[in-house]
């Protein structure tokens, strides 16, 4: 099975949120008439960290999407049997139809990344854009990334492609289908 994941540039990624911004206008994730600051729904969301004391200090910065996990805890605690690893893409999804909104799955996310719709009584999340990603475009994030940061692809090219280049792979961030790389020095 071939897996479909991002590779997430740590020297690139400047924490700007148009990955998010879009995402959400993308799957209609934000009523902008209602949108409270800080209670809108994501599927991924940008993360940092500051390193350093004044005046030197350094924030990095990264994309945390659904990590479309190898063996998915997600798959696992779901009863309804509503969450699926794609055999050809390797993308973690919600079917909708059988979600009964017990929320285990958000429960046993490891990543933090499962929503809860309220209204509809469902759990949603990061697909990859499966609807684009099967008819040969990229998910929205790789497309508007400001610093192409964001790369999409499938995971073991990627990871040839990073190597050719000399970037670093960051173990500890990359446990699971999402690349998160750097250059070294």
């Amino acid at each position: 099975m071939k897996q479909l994941s991002l590779a997430i540039d740590l020297d690139r990624c400047i924490g700007c949120k148009t990955c998010v911004a879009a995402c959400r206008n993308y799957h209609g994730l934000v009523d902008h008439a209602s949108a409270v600051p800080g209670m809108m729904p994501y599927y991924l969301r940008v993360e940092s960290d500051r390193q350093g004391t004044y005046p030197d200090i350094a924030i990095q910065s990264w994309v945390m999407p659904c990590q479309h996990c190898k063996n998915a805890a997600c798959i696992k605690a779901c009863k309804a049997e509503a969450i699926v690893k794609d055999t050809e893409t390797g993308i973690v999804r919600i079917m909708a139809d059988k979600c009964k909104g017990s929320r285990d799955c958000i429960e046993a996310c490891p990543y933090g990344v499962i929503q809860f719709d309220a209204a509809r009584n469902k759990a949603h999340k990061c697909d990859l854009c499966w609807e684009r990603v099967h008819v040969g475009e990229k998910p929205v994030c790789a497309e508007v990334c400001l610093t192409d940061a964001i790369r999409f692809g499938e995971k073991e090219i990627l990871k040839m492609e990073l190597q050719a280049e000399g970037k670093e792979i960051v173990k500890k961030m990359s446990a699971q289908s999402m690349i998160y790389f750097r250059t070294p020095g």
